[in-house]
């Protein structure tokens, strides 16, 4: 079983996906650190109204994997769960090398418990060792036979060399000039290798794990001095014992304030 679905970005502002056929979006979200598509509620929101399948996806440009990462989980988070993630992996960014894509993904996945997939060229696949990233994250590829107008095409052309590390792609752009009824301009067409219930699986996950600081344990003693403890480590359930920190090691400490609010943490024997 196979899906047909286009990719949606600024460049498509005017697009109205209720008047366009597709069984899938994919939505660009993000770009670098601070960029965001000034059409991407639109349009996420028009493709779902339409009951279309939904990914999301950020463009990286080099301004720092983690960085990038974070940028994009923190205008995606009320998707997740829904929105199948991706990484676009093309341009000036593509000389950083795997390990800075390696570092993106992993990000994601770690917040959101989803595994996005990665979208790059054909000859990309095949010019760096992309093994630490095929063994856990799906391949988005792109190749196309001309750049002669189409439609969806049942079995899109592929020149039938490898995807380098990856046996197949999980989705296949197949042209960057397709031609579909109620749309005027140029759309990027692709072909998802599953069904709908193979997509959802693609986007299920639990909720993102928040990335600021909160304070979690407010510590007073008995003169009235008062501080607060911030971790990222601790999850505290229910009334915990307010002066205790447990470390993930089970290694316990106490927390201590004197008369000027500094507090201390002392390791508990």
């Amino acid at each position: 079983m196979t899906l047909n679905g286009i990719d949606v970005s600024n460049w498509q502002p005017d697009i109205d996906l209720s008047k366009v056929s597709a069984d899938f979006v994919i939505v660009k979200m993000t770009q670098g650190v601070d960029y965001l598509s000034p059409v991407r509620t639109s349009q996420y929101i028009g493709a779902k109204k339409t009951k279309k399948l939904l990914s999301v996806y950020h463009y990286a440009d080099g301004s720092g994997a983690e960085a990038e990462a974070k940028h994009f989980l923190n205008n995606v988070k009320d998707y997740v769960g829904e929105a199948v993630l991706a990484l676009d992996w093309e341009g000036e960014v593509v000389t950083k090398g795997v390990s800075y894509a390696k570092t993106w993904l992993d990000y994601v996945y770690k917040q959101t418990k989803v595994k996005p997939l990665i979208y790059m060229s054909k000859s990309v696949t095949n010019a760096y060792d992309w093994s630490t990233v095929s063994k856990d994250y799906g391949l988005w590829c792109a190749q196309y036979a001309s750049e002669e107008s189409t439609g969806y095409q049942e079995d899109p052309w592929t020149d039938n060399t490898v995807f380098g590390s990856w046996t197949t792609p999980t989705i296949y752009q197949y042209s960057s000039h397709g031609n579909l009824p109620g749309y005027n301009g140029n759309l990027d067409l692709n072909k998802f290798y599953g069904g709908k219930d193979d997509w959802a699986k693609l986007a299920k996950t639990g909720d993102i794990v928040p990335t600021t600081i909160t304070p979690i344990i407010q510590y007073s003693d008995d003169n009235g001095n008062r501080a607060y403890a911030y971790t990222h480590w601790q999850a505290v359930a229910g009334k915990p014992e307010l002066n205790i920190l447990e470390s993930p090691n089970g290694t316990k400490f106490e927390l201590r304030v004197d008369n000027t609010g500094k507090l201390t943490a002392v390791k508990k024997e």
